[in-house]
């Protein structure tokens, strides 16, 4: 008993190091902007990198969210922490896809954390949670359309990362759209798998693209913002998405009260 109880303290020690370390590099950004030369670095604030910032403040985001979950129940949130490691190993997929600008020691610390967590998690083995029977078909069919434009944006972006022209892939940034694309699809067919706490990773699977197609809205002329139909495309996307969500869960929630 003593040792479970030991375990679960450490465990949420990990869980705020490692939104710590999130919140320190987000607020370091922040601080690029509202002092320009911040550390010596400038590219936060010029206006031509802004949709790659972004995408990179997307994907810390969907970590930071996976593991603030943690700290209310993290046993049913299993799902969340699974998502956490979601941008870590999309990130890592890019680096074996192109080359090693993309490596980055923000997302290695704050990845490495988020590892550490899913170690010490208090379900034990994360994939007790999976059920196939409890898999949503209609959600992996939506997954399954979408993915096929992310692979194909993903695939342009590692081209793109590879040749290693200009000051986009020399910072790694079009290696962070491959890995944006590849967590779409994984936090999407993560959450249409219904583990628990899927319902959180669901809302974030369909906020993802929907943010890079208004980020492309506001800077439609900044390298790599999709174009204007695209942007529509994968903001309206979510849309059936979510319902589907959410009928699911308010179906889940009927039978829970009827059980009870």
């Amino acid at each position: 008993m003593a040792q479970i109880s030991v375990r679960r303290g450490v465990f949420f020690v990990v869980v705020l190091l490692t939104l710590a370390l999130a919140g320190l590099f987000a607020g370091m950004v922040v601080l690029m902007n509202v002092q320009p030369g911040f550390l010596g670095m400038a590219h936060f604030t010029e206006l031509h990198h802004r949709i790659h910032d972004l995408s990179f403040a997307f994907l810390n985001a969907t970590t930071t969210v996976g593991m603030l979950a943690q700290l209310r129940r993290p046993v049913r949130n299993v799902a969340s922490q699974l998502m956490a490691l979601v941008p870590f190993a999309a990130l890592l997929l890019s680096v074996v896809l192109t080359n090693w600008s993309v490596l980055s020691p923000p997302w290695l610390l704050v990845g490495a954390a988020a590892v550490l967590a899913t170690m010490l998690h208090p379900a034990g083995d994360p994939l007790r949670s999976f059920s196939l029977p409890r898999a949503d078909r209609t959600m992996l069919a939506l997954i399954g359309i979408a993915a096929v434009p992310l692979l194909a944006f993903a695939f342009t972006n590692v081209g793109l990362q590879r040749v290693g022209a200009g000051d986009h892939a020399q910072l790694g940034h079009y290696g962070y759209m491959a890995a944006l694309s590849f967590t779409v699809i994984v936090v999407g067919a993560l959450a249409s798998l219904r583990p628990d706490g899927w319902r959180l990773v669901a809302w974030v699977a369909a906020a993802l693209p929907a943010s890079l197609g208004v980020a492309s809205l506001v800077y439609p002329d900044v390298a790599s913002a999709l174009s204007l139909p695209w942007a529509i495309v994968a903001i309206a996307w979510g849309v059936p998405f979510v319902a589907r969500v959410e009928i699911l869960a308010r179906h889940d929630s009927t039978t829970a009260r009827a059980d009870a």
